[in-house]
Protein backbone atom coordinates (compact mmCIF):
# COMPACT_ATOMS: atom_id res chain seq x y z
CA UNK A 1 0.00 0.00 0.00
CA UNK A 2 1.35 3.42 -0.87
CA UNK A 3 0.49 6.70 0.77
CA UNK A 4 0.18 9.94 -1.11
CA UNK A 5 3.04 12.30 -0.25
CA UNK A 6 1.67 15.48 1.26
CA UNK A 7 3.63 18.73 1.33
CA UNK A 8 1.14 20.82 3.33
CA UNK A 9 1.95 20.53 7.06
CA UNK A 10 -1.57 21.54 8.09
CA UNK A 11 -3.06 18.74 5.98
CA UNK A 12 -0.59 16.23 7.45
CA UNK A 13 -1.48 17.22 11.01
CA UNK A 14 -5.19 17.00 10.18
CA UNK A 15 -4.80 13.45 8.82
CA UNK A 16 -2.79 12.38 11.88
CA UNK A 17 -5.47 13.85 14.19
CA UNK A 18 -8.15 11.87 12.34
CA UNK A 19 -6.21 8.62 12.72
CA UNK A 20 -5.49 9.39 16.38
CA UNK A 21 -9.16 10.14 17.01
CA UNK A 22 -10.28 6.88 15.44
CA UNK A 23 -7.72 4.91 17.42
CA UNK A 24 -8.63 6.72 20.66
CA UNK A 25 -12.26 5.68 20.21
CA UNK A 26 -11.01 2.09 20.34
CA UNK A 27 -8.97 2.83 23.47
CA UNK A 28 -5.66 2.91 21.60
CA UNK A 29 -4.55 6.52 21.12
CA UNK A 30 -1.37 7.00 19.11
CA UNK A 31 1.92 7.51 20.88
CA UNK A 32 4.19 10.38 19.88
CA UNK A 33 6.44 7.82 18.18
CA UNK A 34 3.58 6.49 16.05
CA UNK A 35 2.51 10.03 15.14
CA UNK A 36 6.08 10.74 14.01
CA UNK A 37 6.07 7.54 11.95
CA UNK A 38 2.83 8.57 10.23
CA UNK A 39 4.31 12.02 9.59
CA UNK A 40 7.37 10.44 7.97
CA UNK A 41 5.15 8.30 5.74
CA UNK A 42 2.99 11.23 4.65
CA UNK A 43 6.04 13.36 3.83
CA UNK A 44 7.83 10.59 1.94
CA UNK A 45 10.68 10.10 4.42
CA UNK A 46 9.51 6.51 4.85
CA UNK A 47 6.86 4.22 3.41
CA UNK A 48 3.94 2.30 4.86
CA UNK A 49 5.50 -0.99 3.74
CA UNK A 50 8.85 -0.20 5.38
CA UNK A 51 7.26 0.80 8.68
CA UNK A 52 4.94 -2.23 8.62
CA UNK A 53 7.92 -4.55 8.14
CA UNK A 54 9.75 -2.89 11.06
CA UNK A 55 6.75 -3.45 13.34
CA UNK A 56 6.36 -7.09 12.30
CA UNK A 57 10.07 -7.76 12.83
CA UNK A 58 9.98 -6.04 16.24
CA UNK A 59 7.10 -8.13 17.54
CA UNK A 60 8.41 -11.38 16.04
CA UNK A 61 11.56 -10.88 18.10
CA UNK A 62 9.46 -10.36 21.21
CA UNK A 63 6.80 -13.03 20.72
CA UNK A 64 8.46 -15.44 18.34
Amino acid sequence: MTMKIIRNEKEIQNKIKKVDGAMAQEGMPLTKELKNTLHDCYTGKSTFDTERKKMIDKYRKIYG
